[in-house]
């Protein structure tokens, strides 16, 4: 939409094509009334393809598709909206991109910017914002915080452009069905950095291999930030700062190396301590991830929803101590399941999960670890209906527990998407 809008107030003809059916799309279309935009809806015409001299490429939309092919052999060029707004953009942009951990961090960022005084807005990879429609708000002082998906990052790669602040949070195999393999996914990551000029800044996370990595590579100044080695420092560099800022109300060793990122990036952005150290202290996360919903009858409901690969799931149980009534399960995207099923035997009295591909790999591999450790199969049921999987799991569950809504697959099939499968395990929650 943002797209549409932007390109029709630049003056360009503007036709917007989506296979999704008009009345699945007539709030979109609603939306963007009186702007001169024809809609070809319910289908892709070959037609539109030759006709066009810019596409613009929404994220979900491979390099491989046929009609993005017809349009390059007919001399268009493809555009991606991120790269628009970059190339526009007369703000200082602070781009952060990873597998796990790009939400919270970008959001800390925004915060702790807010609390300093100065003039910040946040889009990119964020629902509900428009990323293009901020650009009149923006002035060479503005601070503009982006995070930014793999795929939003492949449109910088042909104008060699990446933001002036890039952050990396770390690099987890991830959305393997659509990337031919682990170099090609985390190299469409890498264009968060590899375009940036030499007083430009990195901040990479040294405890990640592969961001790690990144950082002996970025053209820019270069930061790094570890738990392990308690703080963080320059490349080339032996002098640690210590990570100071602890006290927080998210859970997890994650969100720490989250906040270390964050905290890390705005010091170098030129924000004291005591600003700092108070966004961290008000911070209370991001919605879908490892959200403390509510406690009920001395249950914690905890919102992991955005957990959509194995070792979301993983990190999500290595947050809590007490007692785990998980559910979990979905569909899969044919990553490793890696030390998830183990963690979950080790970790959880009881499982309930939600029917699908994911949780049609995942069963067989808790079998075989409760083999293996010699212990009790926590496995409660597998369930079509997640109403009746909540209902089973809060059977379950006992004061003093935590009850886990971390589903580590996708949810294609029984919720639109992974925030609108929160939101229905959150109005669940809340009408306990």
């Amino acid at each position: 939409m943002a797209s549409a809008r932007y390109a029709a107030q630049q003056g360009a003809l503007v036709r917007v094509t989506d296979m999704k059916s008009p009345e699945v799309l007539a709030p979109s279309v609603q939306a963007l009334a009186g702007l001169p935009i024809e809609f070809i809806l319910g289908e892709h015409r070959e037609e539109d393809f030759r006709w066009a001299e810019i596409v613009i490429r929404n994220p979900g939309v491979p390099w491989t598709s046929p009609y993005i092919r017809l349009a390059q052999e007919h001399g268009a060029r493809i555009e991606m909206e991120i790269a628009l707004f970059l190339l526009a953009c007369p703000g200082r942009v602070i781009g952060i991109t990873g597998t796990r951990g790009k939400t919270t961090t970008a959001s800390l960022i925004y915060e702790i910017l807010r609390a300093s005084g100065a003039h910040t807005l946040i889009g990119g990879n964020v629902a509900g914002v428009e990323t293009l429609s901020l650009l009149p708000q923006i002035t060479p002082e503005t601070l503009v915080v982006l995070e930014l998906s793999s795929w939003q990052l492949e449109g910088l790669a042909p104008h060699k452009i990446s933001p002036s602040v890039a952050v990396m949070t770390n690099i987890y195999p991830d959305h393997l069905n659509t990337y031919t393999g682990m170099e090609d996914y985390a190299e469409a990551k890498a264009n968060i950095f590899r375009h940036q000029k030499p007083d430009d800044v990195a901040v990479f996370n040294y405890d990640n291999p592969w961001t790690r990595r990144f950082g002996d590579e970025a053209p820019g100044q270069t930061w790094f930030t570890s738990l392990e080695r308690g703080g963080s420092f320059a490349r080339n560099s032996t002098q640690v700062d210590p990570f100071i800022f602890i006290e927080t109300p998210l859970a997890g060793r994650h969100n720490l190396e989250n906040i270390l990122l964050a905290t890390t990036t705005a010091r170098l952005l030129g924000v004291s301590d005591d600003v700092i150290a108070e966004a961290v202290r008000r911070f209370q996360g991001v919605p879908h991830r490892l959200e403390d919903v509510r406690e009920v009858g001395g249950v914690r409901y905890i919102n992991d929803s955005a957990s959509t690969s194995p070792v979301a799931g993983q990190v999500a149980l290595e947050a809590f101590d007490a007692p785990i009534v998980l559910v979990t399960g979905g569909n899969t995207k044919h990553l490793p399941l890696e030390a998830w099923p183990e963690r979950i035997v080790q970790r959880c009295r009881d499982v309930i999960l939600l029917a699908g591909s994911g949780t049609d790999e995942l069963v067989p591999a808790i079998q075989q670890e409760v083999q293996r450790q010699g212990a009790s199969d926590p496995v409660r049921g597998i369930f079509t209906d997640y109403q009746q999987a909540l209902a089973a799991a809060v059977q379950l569950a006992r004061p003093g527990d935590v009850f886990l809504f971390s589903p580590g697959f996708t949810s294609f099939g029984m919720f639109l998407n992974e925030f609108d499968r929160g939101d229905k395990f959150v109005a669940y929650v809340r009408a306990l």
